[in-house]
């Protein structure tokens, strides 16, 4: 996300953006003390939000407004500014928000929330595997079409793995929490390796080489070979954020207790 800051004080301009970064730390923000800066930004079209103040000297922001959505019709702008009387004048632009200084950092994040357009989602690198947690466990492979699996406790287990968030679970761990069998006895042990050994063969023939590690009797999910809704809601991400409506995982009875689950509810 790109965000434009423009306010003629230094300390107000500074506060606004550090408000930011702690809101949005991985925004991209470009801050201006004068509308003359703003007008010679060749880059104009590629703000997603704006936050600006009302009077920054001889243009006012409603001013930097109408530039700025000649170039970007879709950015939100916000006004921040202390002076109330500039509310309709502002109202007319069809703004996002108005907040009045002083404001906290819950004014501009509830901004954020509440964005009349929603900025388009960065585009996931190619080549991972897509997984979707939230419903329905579901899998998808090349051209997002879904993954078979050749044995459904399989399937169940990259869920378990997928679940772990990336921490190495163990054989007798998988048998206890997925197939819920407490004695882990020999059988069972043989059992849940040909399991994961059919997991990685499916993985593996749909293109996909990377995303289990095995090593040291224990196995793990590698985070960074797959695009994942939970590992982005986890990261913040709004738009996985949105695509959450209260059902994770809603297949399997283990993940109604899972650490994974209890962590989603507290954020």
């Amino acid at each position: 996300m790109k965000i434009l800051a423009i306010d003629d004080e230094r300390y107000a301009l500074q506060m606004l953006v550090e408000t930011l970064h702690k809101v949005k730390p991985d925004a991209e923000i470009v801050a201006f003390r004068r509308a003359s800066q703003f007008l010679e930004y060749e880059e104009k079209d590629t703000f997603d939000a704006a936050f600006l103040d009302i009077r920054i000297g001889k243009m006012s922001g409603i001013q930097v407004a109408i530039e700025l959505k000649k170039a970007s019709p879709h950015c939100n702008i916000v006004f921040v500014t202390s002076y109330s009387e500039y509310a309709f004048a502002a109202i007319q632009m069809r703004p996002s928000g108005y907040i009045m200084k002083p404001y906290t950092e819950e004014d501009i994040r509830n901004e954020f929330d509440n964005f009349r357009y929603l900025p388009e989602p960065e585009k996931k690198e190619s080549g991972k595997l897509k997984v979707r947690t939230f419903g329905n466990f579901r899998v998808f492979g090349n051209e997002d079409a879904p993954l078979k699996f050749s044995r459904t406790i399989s399937k169940e287990i990259f869920a378990y793995l997928i679940d772990q968030c990336g921490y190495p679970v163990t054989s007798k761990e998988i048998a206890a929490d997925v197939l819920e069998v407490e004695d882990f006895d020999r059988p069972t042990s043989k059992k849940v390796s040909q399991y994961v050994s059919d997991l990685i063969k499916d993985l593996e023939s749909a293109g996909f080489h990377n995303v289990i590690i095995k090593q040291n009797r224990q196995i793990q999910v590698n985070k960074e070979a797959v695009d994942c809704d939970l590992y982005d809601l986890f990261a913040g991400d709004a738009a996985a954020m949105n695509s959450y409506h209260g059902e994770y995982m809603i297949d399997y009875s283990w993940a109604e207790i899972s650490d994974s689950a209890d962590r989603i509810k507290s954020l």
